[in-house]
């Protein structure tokens, strides 16, 4: 059961990151079309991409999270056994936990005071521009804890990477 419920997750995240990011490419391109073909602009192009851009690195940083692919330093987790590995690795999910929390609560006082707010050119409220920014917090935790679960089970499992 709860093999389905993650895969549907997953899917359901690329699955918006596919779309934004296929957003951004047609605005791009019309934007592209309008000013070099048809000699006019698209007052709203630059805006949208800039705001799709936005929502697109935090979903997918959430993503690259899964698949632990950030850039790390881990010159100094190389010398330790494979078993205090992954005591080192829950230790710094913990703190990444912490800081996804501080920029979470940061957050929201942003969109509280932004919520009146509109953006010149597509008159959209800028909160659900910030909006991005406590909902890719939580899809990262939700990442991060999936990941510290497996560090667990290795542990317990007596298990190393």
């Amino acid at each position: 059961m709860s093999g389905r419920v993650w895969k549907a997750y997953e899917s359901v995240t690329n699955a918006v990151a596919v779309t934004l990011f296929s957003a951004m490419v047609l605005v791009t391109a019309l934007g592209v079309f309008f000013r070099y073909v048809l000699n006019t602009s698209l007052p709203w192009a630059e805006e949208a991409d800039r705001y799709l851009f936005i929502w697109l690195s935090f979903v997918g940083a959430a993503i690259t999270m899964r698949y632990q692919a950030h850039i790390a330093v881990d010159v100094m987790v190389r010398y330790f056994k494979p078993a205090v590995r992954e005591w080192v690795a829950l230790l710094s999910h913990c703190g990444v936990l912490v800081f996804l929390a501080i920029v979470f609560h940061a957050s929201q006082e942003v969109i509280e005071v932004t919520g009146h707010t509109r953006t010149t050119a597509t008159d959209v409220p800028m909160s659900w521009v910030y909006l991005a920014v406590p909902v890719g917090c939580a899809l990262i935790a939700i990442e991060v804890l999936r990941l510290m679960s497996r560090s667990v089970r290795r542990i317990a499992n007596g298990e190393s990477q």
